[in-house]
């Protein structure tokens, strides 16, 4: 009985079939995009709290460049901040607040005046301006530093805000990072 033989070129087929399989998922798009928020988030000051903000946004496994991530970052830093500043300000109008607190609670409020400001200016400056959308991303985190400082001038410790504070400066560094790359 006669043994069919194979093809001789099919074992070569399979070699170069085999790794382009995994040089086309490799290049896939959300892969580029997590290398990319992986690399961003090395550089920032806090790589956890970096990889759960960006993946936090669906938007991120489609990003292809550091535009796109910049867009994220900012806009996640626009929602952050205007949620805390209206967060101070439910404190601040609220009957039940010491009366006391209220002048580093109104502190706070202008800082996040700012910092919304901030982010909104970077968002804004991204295409046409790279330098200055840079410097507002890294100031953005200032309002947070103020509100902090606030806060301890008056004696108030309120460790909501403190965390809100904390994410108001990663997202701001974050921002920073990203648009840093932008200026290359």
């Amino acid at each position: 009985m006669a043994m069919a033989m194979a093809h001789p070129l099919i074992p070569a087929f399979f070699l170069l079939i085999i790794p382009l399989l995994f040089l086309t998922h490799s290049l896939s798009p959300a892969h580029a995009a997590s290398e990319l928020v992986d690399g961003v988030c090395h550089e920032s000051q806090n790589y956890s709290f970096c990889i759960q903000a960006l993946e936090s946004d669906p938007k991120t496994p489609a990003a292809k460049d550091y535009m796109d991530l910049a867009v994220i970052s900012l806009n996640l830093g626009i929602s952050n901040t205007t949620d805390t500043r209206s967060y101070i300000n439910d404190l601040y109008e609220s009957p039940e607040t010491d009366p006391s607190k209220k002048p580093a609670l109104k502190g706070c409020i202008s800082g996040y005046d700012g910092a919304v400001g901030s982010f909104k200016s970077a968002l804004g400056e991204l295409k046409e301006d790279a330098l200055t959308a840079n410097y507002d991303a890294k100031v953005a985190g200032d309002g947070a530093v103020s509100c902090e400082d606030q806060l301890a001038s008056g004696g108030v410790k309120d460790s909501s805000i403190s965390a809100r504070n904390q994410f108001t400066l990663s997202l701001s560094n974050i921002a920073d990072v990203i648009t840093t790359h932008l200026l290359h």
